[in-house]
C-alpha cells in the first residue's frame, strides 16, 4: 500500500501543483478528449490528497467544503498505474479522515464502483463535456 499524502493549496510546492495539473490534462483534456479549460477556479480552502510511486504522481484528488458537504472532486489516476487500488485508496482515505456528507459526480461508467465505496446515485444522470455523469452522495458515519 502506498502513502498517501496530502497538503493545503498553500502548502503545495510549484513542482507539485504542476505535476497534479499536468496529469489532469492528460487524462480529463488528451486521454478523455475534452476540450475544455481544465484550470478551474481557484479553491484555495481544497484539501489535496495524492499517492506517488516510483515514477512520480501516481493519482490524485482534491475535497472540497460545500456549505453542507465535502464534494469529491475529480478522481484522477496515471495510465500506467491504474488497476492497483489507488483510487479507491485515496477515497477510503478521504472517507475515513473527514466529516462527511460527501457528494461527488461520477463519470457514469463508474457508478457501480463509487456504489461499492457506499454512494448512492443522488439525481439523474447528467452530460458534462460529453461524458455522462452521475451525482451521487454518501452519508455522514
Amino acid at each position: 500500500m502506498n502513502d498517501v499524502n496530502s497538503s493545503a493549496f498553500e502548502e503545495l510546492s510549484l513542482e507539485r501543483l504542476y505535476e497534479i495539473l499536468r496529469l489532469r490534462v492528460e487524462v480529463f483534456v488528451v486521454e478523455q478528449q475534452c476540450a475544455y479549460s481544465e484550470i478551474d477556479a481557484l479553491d484555495s480552502e481544497a484539501l489535496h490528497l495524492w499517492i506517488d510511486d516510483h515514477d512520480g504522481l501516481a493519482s490524485y484528488v482534491r475535497v472540497i467544503g460545500e456549505p453542507d458537504c465535502l464534494r469529491i472532486g475529480r478522481v484522477v489516476t496515471r495510465r500506467d498505474a491504474r488497476s492497483n487500488g489507488l483510487s479507491g485508496q485515496l477515497i477510503n482515505h478521504v472517507l475515513s479522515t473527514t466529516d462527511g456528507p460527501w457528494v461527488l459526480s461520477a463519470q457514469a461508467y463508474l457508478c457501480d464502483w463509487y456504489t461499492q465505496l457506499g454512494f448512492v446515485p443522488s439525481g439523474p444522470e447528467f452530460d458534462e463535456d460529453g461524458i455522462p455523469h452521475i451525482p451521487m452522495t454518501r452519508a455522514a458515519t
